[in-house]
């Protein structure tokens, strides 16, 4: 039986550097009602080195992963890039959060299929709604494949 996912179950990934971003956005989730805990990671390489733990079959993917774009060491590019050669990643939706507006980054983050491209000098509600269209989507195709 296919798993409703909600904001109460939702498996978050956030890979962010900035304590301050992280501190704003955690808050931001929990007054949008998306229940702690979700993992933090404080880098790309720590990314990259998380990921190899979903291979073993008792392992859950994570419903969806924040990331920012510039972090020190790998960037956020550098994750998406090497995320999306393994058949068991390459599917995973990703918002990438970021300081940079720049049309470049945009273009590169659809190229890399992200599922939203968010700057964080907007209003973290906007982190909010992308999830709550997230799981829309989400939801949908599960009712589809009933």
């Amino acid at each position: 039986m296919a798993r409703t996912v909600s904001r109460e179950n939702l498996r978050m990934l956030i890979v962010e550097n900035d304590e301050d971003d992280f501190f704003f956005l955690k808050r931001a989730l929990l007054q949008g009602g998306f229940i702690y805990p979700f993992v933090h990671l404080k880098s790309g390489s720590e990314a990259i080195d998380y990921f190899p733990k979903f291979e073993k079959p008792t392992s859950r993917l994570p419903d969806v992963i924040l990331m920012d774009i510039k972090m020190p060491g790998k960037d956020g590019f550098e994750v998406l890039g090497w995320m999306r050669a393994p058949p068991l990643f390459k599917d995973l939706p990703v918002i990438m959060l970021t300081s940079s507006n720049e049309l470049a980054d945009m273009r590169k983050s659809q190229r890399l299929g992200v599922f939203k491209f968010l700057t964080k000098r907007v209003h973290y509600e906007n982190v909010i709604s992308a999830l709550e269209g997230f799981l829309t989507i989400c939801n949908a195709n599960e009712e589809g494949r009933s």
